[in-house]
């Protein structure tokens, strides 16, 4: 728990402050015109008596940073970019059913086309998000159908056998033949304009070319034409009258904790998105646009009239937003917005309905009002750990949750890490009444032969996964997979156990990581036993932040200049 003394000397002017814990990573990042006014309000009983958040990051801190700015904006930009990069735990507030897709076009010679999880793959344009990664991929079919835009990782540099989709006539082919530069230049740039919502140009082509097959009495490609046409009417949503302009225009409807974003792109919806945030609209604006660094429409419907501070209303004109506006309760968006909206609320607040429809949808013995969920997690192979949580119905029970080490495995092994776990978990845990796994098919039927060693068949539990690909569910065995919306309850509740399973999976392997590397860098130091050891890690939290300290300071930690210098010495072979 960090103490009040830590602040005084911090100075009064703009900045950003980061709250750490022991091992020096950020847990919270906030932004001050008055870096100690600010501060101070963190240590006032009072606040911590009525924010629940405050009092939480107090007692979790154990060392606070700060970076002096030059004006209130620059912290508000900085505190952004350091929230985007190190996601405290504090700070991420916005919440999805998964981490939505986006679509990239790279900045290469000749582009490819992809579709990514984060905005952090590779140089070049990011569109999105997009509501599910089904979605996407029917986009890039549809583009490469018309516009034969590559989609592989290919070295260009050399040339080599065409693959599949230069045969299906869906990419030039640049990896096995010279393709005129211009031509594939210009092919991007209507990918381009079609993804930033000029669907129309798009359809167009199709009619135009679906009527000239038939001409010439290629049925087979005009039906091919006429399916992709099908296929784009089905993606992009046109939202009638009201928006036939080539405005780019983001809806936002939310009661709390539900927030709904509609983009609508030239008059078509491109993507629907939701969201929980228990905040207010600036701070979804804030997450949304600043943090997550989305891309900022010329328009902003909101559903609500609120202020916005003046820095939130600043970033977003400077990226574009040309207005923000409460909608009329009357227009046609409003009331198509308000419909999904209370959808969306519907399936939040109604768990029990949602599990009753998972029985009758994954075809399971009985509601599943116990689920466990299982995920591995390695870096390289190194450092294997698998997570195990618990929901009851439908809902995490954080004091089931487990973690366990699989020292055993110094090689990539899902397969034999999941039996491992079901193994150790079932051979004296009762069952679950649905079993779920993080993976495909090979990972649940692995699943499935570890309760056969221990004498349970699928008459005793369900075991269903997520492929995570496009994230279709899986059963064991030769039971065919299975395709549902995302906006599906019951594949949104599978995901959520699944987001769950992962995150604890991937914060155990870090930690563990984290806790060995620093036992065997210190260990190589000459001069550090266990006492200096401690001292060094209750001063610092990290190797990181010890790397960073000056030698003198160190010197005064551990009584010896002479180990400082070798401490320096050591780390700094990082």
């Amino acid at each position: 728990m960090i103490k009040r003394d830590v602040i005084k000397k911090v100075p009064r002017k703009p900045g950003v402050y980061i709250f750490k814990n022991s091992k020096g990573q950020p847990i919270y990042v906030g932004k001050a015109k008055n870096l100690k006014s600010r501060l101070s309000s963190y240590f006032n009983p009072s606040n911590q008596l009525k924010y629940e958040k405050v009092l939480s990051i107090i007692k979790n801190a154990e060392y606070l940073d700060y970076l002096l700015a030059s004006s209130e904006d620059e912290a508000f930009i900085l505190e952004a970019n350091m929230i985007y990069t190190h996601k405290p735990k504090y700070n991420i507030l916005l919440k999805d059913t998964r981490v939505y897709p986006y679509i990239l076009i790279t900045d290469e010679k000749y582009p490819t086309i992809k579709y990514v999880r984060t905005k952090k793959e590779a140089k070049g344009k990011y569109f999105g998000p997009y509501p599910n990664v089904r979605f996407v991929k029917d986009v890039i079919e549809v583009l490469q159908r018309v516009y034969k835009v590559r989609s592989c990782d290919r070295n260009m540099d050399k040339k080599s056998k065409p693959c599949f989709l230069y045969h299906l006539g869906m990419c030039y082919g640049p990896c096995y033949k010279d393709v005129d530069l211009k031509l594939y230049r210009d092919s991007v740039n209507e990918v381009l304009e079609f993804l930033n919502g000029r669907v129309e140009k798009v359809k167009s082509y199709l009619e135009k070319a679906m009527k000239e097959y038939s001409d010439i009495l290629n049925f087979e490609k005009a039906a091919q034409m006429r399916d992709t046409h099908k296929k784009l009417d089905k993606l992009f949503v046109k939202l009638g009258v009201e928006f036939k302009t080539n405005r780019n225009i983001d809806v936002i409807m939310y009661e709390e904790p539900i927030f709904l974003l509609l983009k609508i792109r030239s008059g078509y919806m491109v993507s629907k998105l939701t969201f929980t945030l228990d905040s207010t609209l600036e701070e979804f604006l804030h997450q949304f646009y600043v943090v997550r660094k989305n891309e900022v429409p010329s328009n902003i419907y909101t559903m609500y009239d609120e202020e916005i501070s003046p820095q939130i209303q600043s970033y977003l004109k400077k990226n574009g937003m040309k207005s923000m506006m409460k909608m009329s309760r009357n227009s046609t968006i409003f009331k198509f917005g308000f419909k999904n909206l209370d959808d969306e609320i519907k399936r939040y607040t109604d768990l029990g309905n949602t599990l009753k429809q998972a029985k009758d949808i994954l075809n399971l013995k009985k509601v599943p009002k116990k689920i466990e969920g299982i995920d591995i997690s390695h870096l390289q192979g190194l450092y294997t750990v698998a997570s195990l949580v618990n929901f009851e119905d439908g809902k995490p029970n954080k004091e089931g949750y487990r973690r366990y080490r699989l020292d055993e495995f110094k090689e990539p092994n899902d397969f034999e890490s999941i039996r491992t776990v079901v193994r150790r978990r079932y051979k004296k845990h009762d069952l679950p009444d649905l079993l779920f796994i993080d993976g495909g098919k090979g990972q649940v039927n692995s699943a499935v032969q570890a309760l056969e060693e221990l004498g349970y068949d699928l008459k005793d539990v369900d075991v269903v996964g997520i492929a995570k690909e496009d994230e279709r569910v899986v059963f064991p065995g030769e039971m065919p997979d299975l395709h549902l919306n995302l906006d599906n309850p019951v594949l949104r509740l599978l995901i959520f156990v699944r987001d769950e399973t992962h995150r604890f999976a991937i914060g155990f392997n870090r930690q563990l990581r984290s806790k060995r590397y620093e036992k065997t860098k210190l260990d190589e130091v000459p001069g550090i036993g266990p006492k200096r050891k401690k001292q060094l890690i209750n001063e610092y939290g990290s190797l990181n932040n010890i790397l960073k300290a000056p030698t003198e300071e160190i010197a005064k930690v551990i009584n010896s200049e002479k180990v400082a210098k070798k401490i320096k010495q050591v780390l700094g072979e990082k």
